[in-house]
């Protein structure tokens, strides 16, 4: 049987096709191989080749780390904005956020890409006081192109998770804090209690401190989002890449609330029965 099964296995393997030049440049880029990446793109593989929920082989060098390949990429004219069809993860989200153990290395790569231009620093600086990450925090703000905006979102997320480190970097480039629309505490209860989407999805709003949060029920401080009053019912949300909140009022009660993001449209919450 076990001579059987060798055998067999051995006639697969010889039936196998050799793999094609676009795949060694994927297993070279997964690899690090820095010098096969070049010579499959200097025989004419095409670096921005598409693989499985086209990923490039700029998303497996960044997500691996291996800078070396992600140098010869781009040289040779790697696409920076492309997004995977399964995440949405670009390249850079990728260095940011690696699938593996974050290195060094990565921090490197995201310095690279946003130095050749790529789209994302908000987000890499929304990660960075995440992990209260003052290297990576540093390496946008020297860039010094952040918006207004962007730094203060930046700086009410890392005031609100309590990140030192961040917080005096943000301050330090100047960022301000948001300036609130004067909401009186019992109005402000008001807004309190769980609402529901046409969906299911359930969303709690409690009053924190003089403001509003929002999150899904028992996320604990990471799954919370500050929301910051602009009038008497709307709502910036913090770090929700430009999401406003609008809430109805029916008399004194608060019945719903719009979540209305930069772009799409807006999701309806109805507050729940009883609460």
């Amino acid at each position: 049987m076990k001579l059987l099964i060798l055998f067999a296995t051995s006639l697969a393997l010889a039936q196998a096709p050799p793999p094609t030049k676009a795949e060694q440049l994927q297993d070279a880029a997964r690899k690090g191989d820095a010098a096969a990446v070049k010579t499959l793109l200097d025989a004419g593989v095409d670096v921005n080749t598409k693989f499985r929920y086209n990923a490039t082989a700029l998303f497996y060098a960044c997500d691996a780390g291996h800078i070396d390949v992600v140098k010869v990429l781009l040289d040779k004219g790697a696409d920076m904005t492309g997004k995977d069809t399964f995440y949405g993860f670009t390249p850079l989200m990728l260095a940011t956020n690696p699938a593996r153990k974050k290195t060094p290395a990565h921090t490197e790569i995201v310095k690279l890409l946003l130095a050749r231009g790529s789209p994302g620093q908000e987000m890499v600086l929304s990660s960075a006081v995440d992990d209260d990450d003052d290297a990576l925090a540093k390496i946008v703000l020297d860039g010094g192109s952040v918006p207004a905006g962007a730094l203060s979102d930046a700086l009410e997320q890392a005031r609100a998770a309590k990140k030192p480190k961040v917080t005096a970097l943000l301050e330090q480039a100047g960022a301000k804090p948001y300036d609130d629309f004067p909401i009186p505490p019992e109005q402000l209860a008001r807004f309190a209690g769980s609402y529901r989407s046409a969906t299911g999805n359930e969303m709690v709003v409690a009053v924190t401190g003089k403001r509003l949060t929002m999150g899904n029920p028992g996320a604990g401080p990471g799954g919370q989002r500050t929301l910051v009053a602009t009038d008497a019912t709307t709502f910036r949300g913090i770090n929700i890449q430009g999401t406003m909140v609008i809430f109805k009022i029916d008399g004194d009660k608060v019945t719903a609330f719009d979540i209305k993001p930069a772009q799409g449209n807006a999701v309806t919450y109805t507050r729940a029965e009883g609460k």
